[in-house]
């Protein structure tokens, strides 16, 4: 059956509340508990600058304090404003607390439109396969400080709100689709553009009436949405070119775009065609749920060619079009496509929930027919209208608490003092069951079924994720609150890397409150004997595996011992000599492994 578009509804704004509130808490949980990483590290110290410096116009970037051009500064205010307000700390978790936000609003509008497609299994399942992705979550994701999750969550908040506008033909969802724009282009630039692109493309299926409304009052609805996009975005750009003229230009458009896209900005980034295909391919595979995203995608071709399902058209569109541009370009990276996985996931939720819309007309029939029989109508206290609310609420809390021991396992919830354990999903759904059934509210029963189903289905990666997300990964902000009283105190003198053609940011972010930070791209064996030997002089050295290796080789054939070292992440290694080895043990217990360090006899 074709999808309905009714707005707005009570049961939109439930499967919005329920999805977002769920997704924020996975999201947040453990939120600091990795270090700031690569990109992440560039954006979290623009936001840092701001904040000391009161400079909010022009970001600054790592490590060399120049002006940050690449992208618009939104997501960095979004980011500092609060922390400034006093609302959130200045900390991993203050810095990535709006993603949280920001990604768990994204969960909201994906269960919003698979709910429109195919029901309250294919909100649950879409998410679940969703979250599962595993990298969207956690690398370069949507609980990162990066620009990804306002990105993903304009993408959603944007076609869903398009569509209302489609049918519905509401400015108000007009103007709320140019916010989301506008959020996207001042985030993230020209990675916004897909977004009226497959909006327009979507209203290539025919249907009675090709707009909502005469072609007058369309366009009077969209130029007011164009109108706020231009004096939301524009403030910015004029007042950069003022201070930087050709600059702002050469930095935005020719290096970050032309060249990013034509060429080889970075030649790590150049990969063939089929790169988002077989990345993506991953992705679902390790979440184990690519067949189900396959079959998905043909029941949404299905009913476009069967009933000509425009939301289901636009669902295609969203998942393919864009993949297929950006696999045009020369650059590509994972996080580029991350936008693009929604409908993907609203697919394989589809599927899911396919073999449930077959039954579905019957089910409400029978739903019909118990309710007139009023089986469990029970006179008196159930009888009553605030019963009937008090009993669908405990029904609603019931399917929640199910849906949360279905994604963390034993969840504990206090309420008055009293502790309530649960790890079982089927008991809360007979609880919601029940309180459905005795209040008459058999349509509600029929839809505890298709959330049941949700436990027996492949849908575990969800899970695992959240443990990923859980594993400690900071190792080097434990070295960095380690030696910063050293460094308060004088005894160390900053930080220095030794033969790094080009040091992570992560490493400049977390030791350049240190004190200073000296990069060398050739090895200094007498800067680094300073550094190690030199009583008073120590300070942390950063040192590539291979460079590790033969500073190793050189100090033990002059009878010397290596100090202690941790390499915080594959590849890198940091010595730690004098009293920074005392940061060794916060460092391993944060998530490093510790290598090095000081031998019998010096071997």
């Amino acid at each position: 059956m074709p999808s309905s578009f009714r707005f707005p509804s009570a049961a939109s704004f439930v499967v919005f509340a329920c999805a977002t509130l769920i997704a924020g808490l996975a999201l947040a949980v453990d939120l600091g508990s990795w270090d700031v990483e690569n990109d992440e590290a560039i954006y979290t110290y623009a936001v840092e600058r701001m904040l000391d410096t009161g400079d909010w116009m022009t970001p600054r970037e790592i490590p060399h304090d120049f002006a940050f051009l690449e992208k618009p500064p939104l997501k960095f205010w979004l980011v500092a404003a609060p922390i400034r307000l006093g609302l959130l700390p200045r900390t991993e978790v203050g810095f990535r607390a709006i993603d949280a936000l920001l990604g768990a609003i994204a969960f909201g509008y994906v269960a919003l439109l698979a709910y429109r497609l195919a029901g309250p299994a294919a909100a649950v399942a879409s998410c679940l396969i969703l979250f599962g992705m595993r990298d969207l979550v956690l690398q370069h994701g949507l609980r990162t400080n990066n620009m990804e999750s306002p990105l993903v969550a304009a993408y959603a908040g944007g076609i869903y709100h398009f569509l209302c506008w489609r049918h519905g033909g509401r400015r108000q969802d007009a103007l709320i689709t140019g916010a989301w724009f506008t959020l996207a282009f001042l985030t993230k630039f020209v990675a916004a553009a897909f977004l009226p692109l497959v909006a327009v493309v979507s209203l290539a299926l025919p249907r009675p009436g090709l707009l909502p409304k005469p072609w007058r009052a369309s366009l009077a609805d969209w130029a007011w949405a164009t109108a706020l996009f231009v004096v939301v975005s524009a403030p910015w750009f004029i007042y950069e070119y003022y201070l930087f003229g050709d600059k702002l230009i050469e930095t935005m458009f020719r290096q970050h775009v032309f060249a990013r896209f034509t060429g080889a900005l970075d030649p790590s980034h150049l990969h063939p065609w089929d790169y988002y295909l077989r990345e993506i391919a991953r992705l679902l595979a390790d979440a184990r749920c690519d067949w189900l995203v396959v079959a998905g995608a043909v029941v949404l071709l299905y009913r476009v060619v069967r009933w000509r399902d425009g939301l289901a058209w636009t669902v295609l569109v969203w998942g393919v079009l864009p993949l297929a541009l950006i696999s045009a370009l020369t650059s590509k990276l994972l996080h580029y496509s991350y936008p693009f996985l929604a409908p993907l996931a609203i697919a394989g939720g589809v599927a899911l929930a396919a073999p449930l819309s077959l039954l579905k007309e019957p089910l409400e029939r029978l739903a019909a027919r118990l309710e007139r029989a009023r089986l469990f109508g029970l006179p008196g206290l159930l009888a009553r209208p605030r019963a009937r609310q008090i009993g669908l609420a405990i029904g609603i809390l019931a399917i929640a608490l199910a849906a949360l021991a279905l994604l963390f396992g034993t969840t504990k919830i206090v309420v008055a003092g009293v502790v309530v354990r649960n790890s079982s999903v089927m008991r809360p759904l007979a609880v919601a069951a029940i309180c459905f059934a005795l209040t008459r509210a058999w349509r509600h029963v029929l839809t505890v079924v298709p959330v049941a189903l949700m436990a027996l289905f492949p849908l575990g990666a969800a899970r695992e994720t959240l443990i990923w997300g859980r594993v400690p990964r900071h190792s080097m902000r434990a070295i960095r609150d380690c030696a910063r009283p050293l460094a308060d105190a004088g005894r160390i003198r900053g930080a220095v890397a030794l033969g790094a053609p080009m040091v992570p940011h992560t490493y400049s972010f977390y030791f350049l409150p240190l004190g200073g930070w000296q990069e060398l791209e050739a090895p200094d064996l007498a800067l680094a004997r300073q550094a190690i030997l030199e009583a008073g002089a120590e300070r942390p050295v950063l040192l590539t595996g291979r460079g590790f290796s033969d500073l190793g080789i050189a100090l033990l054939r002059e009878g010397r011992n290596v100090p202690p070292a941790v390499s915080p992440y594959p590849g890198w290694v940091v010595l730690l000599p004098g009293p920074l080895g005392a940061c060794v043990d916060p460092a391993v217990r944060a998530g490093g492994h510790s290598i090095g360090g000081p031998m019998e006899g010096g071997r």
